[in-house]
């Protein structure tokens, strides 16, 4: 009894759903430019009206971040291979024990640096 009352009112209601269905498909394709690309890229491409960082830091202590930021990423000292691995067994060590590991090939990525986002 009560599947068949609920069924009657949904199809009953089929307009009032697709009406709402319908305005919400035409309201984001209306609306779909000025979101994307007027409030968040803005109409010259440099940032819209959208607010982007929430910080109480001002604009020079953004640029030393970011500054100290880059200058970490590619300088060569802070990467090294065997971070956090001091309890790993050295190649030395096994050839010490007459132990035979095959070497990997040397291979260099060329890696991007990270974005400069705070949040």
């Amino acid at each position: 009894m009560l599947d068949k009352t609920l069924s009657r009112n949904l199809w009953n209601g089929r307009y009032l759903f697709g009406g709402f269905v319908g305005l919400n498909i035409a309201l984001s394709l209306l609306f779909e430019r000025r979101m994307v690309r007027e409030e968040i890229f803005g109409l010259d491409g440099n940032g819209g009206d959208m607010l982007k960082i929430i910080t109480d830091l001002t604009d020079e202590e953004m640029a030393r971040l970011k500054f100290v930021r880059r200058t970490t990423w590619h300088w060569k000292g802070m990467h090294r291979g065997d971070d956090g691995d001091s309890d790993r067994i050295q190649v030395q060590e096994l050839s010490d024990r007459e132990i035979e590991w095959p070497s990997e090939p040397y291979i260099e990525y060329v890696k991007r640096p990270p974005h400069d986002k705070y949040l």
